[in-house]
């Protein structure tokens, strides 16, 4: 089955019939024709943040579960609930592949894990946490080696690493964040996808991996990426399997714009602008965006 969707952008340059402004940069569509076959969908992170089941710290108890705030919590659990598992069910039941993308510690527990992973890649996932250890540790010595030869350079480094650490500390509040680090990054069993929308039969299951996603999409013949989930401005870009890296390699990647958001603070939550500006960029430099409405219209149109 073939349908036809709009995938949305908005321009940044001189737009035929309107002034050369930015009042004039207004979001446009422009209609693709797509195949079933040819279409997956990325949910990137869906966490269980906010879930009764979720992760709570015996210390910092269901703070833990907020991950950024009692209000992001629930907006992303809203979004999961009433947006993305709904639209993810209608698309599944058509035949769209669904990709679970997120960390390997939450993924190696399902049944799909190990027909999503080659043996060759589950090695890997151990080899490059060696690595990943082996890194710090040269980092921290690289930097030690550094700051030492810089002793006497301009600023003084232990007044840059003096107000570093206190902007650090203001910001993220290095107490709770050492203790939610303790309590979280444990991997325990109650760390896991969101309930409503944890990988079926027919999923597949990506983790940290350009070059896995590359190969489940490859052998499949899948082009066409719909994105779906969290954060809107860091994973659902810039992580291994996100739009940067997917778009690097060519495939047409299109954010669902009511089926993601990032991290609001007091001065952006009322109209949700740090998601809107992420959507805008994505736009600009990765791809298309659409509402997960216009997305299920168009395959229903295309049924009749």
């Amino acid at each position: 089955m073939t349908f036809t969707v709009p995938l949305e952008y908005t321009p940044r340059s001189p737009q035929s019939g309107v002034p050369f402004t930015e009042a004039s940069f207004k979001r446009q569509n422009v209609p693709f024709t797509f195949q079933v076959a040819e279409v997956g969908i990325a949910l990137v992170d869906l966490w269980n943040f906010g879930w009764e089941s979720g992760p709570v710290g015996k210390t910092l108890g269901s703070e833990l579960s907020l991950e950024r705030g009692v209000s992001h919590a629930q907006r992303k659990r809203r979004i999961t609930e009433q947006i993305i598992a709904p639209t993810v069910e209608e698309l599944r039941k058509l035949g769209v592949q669904v990709f679970h993308c997120t960390a390997w510690q939450i993924l190696s527990r399902y049944p799909q894990w190990e027909t999503s992973t080659t043996e060759a890649e589950r090695q890997e996932v151990g080899i490059q946490l060696e690595r990943m250890k082996a890194a710090s540790a040269s980092a921290n010595d690289a930097k030690s080696q550094v700051e030492a030869q810089l002793q006497e350079k301009w600023p003084p480094v232990d007044w840059a690493q003096a107000w570093r650490k206190q902007h650090h500390d203001l910001v993220y509040n290095a107490e709770w964040n050492a203790k939610r680090g303790k309590e979280l990054y444990g991997w325990d069993l109650k760390f896991d996808i969101a309930p409503p929308v944890r990988p079926q039969k027919s999923d597949l299951l990506v983790h940290h991996s350009r070059e896995q996603f590359h190969r489940l999409l490859s052998e499949r013949k899948i082009r066409v990426l719909f994105y779906m989930g969290f954060e809107t401005d860091d994973c659902v870009e810039f992580q291994p399997y996100g739009m940067a890296n997917m778009q690097d390699l060519g495939y047409l990647c299109a954010v669902i714009r009511d089926a993601t958001t990032t991290y609001e603070t007091a001065e952006t939550l009322q109209g949700q602008w740090k998601t809107k500006v992420a959507i805008d960029s994505i736009e600009a430099r990765w791809g298309y965006s659409i509402t997960s409405e216009a997305l299920r219209r168009s395959i229903r149109l295309a049924q009749r």
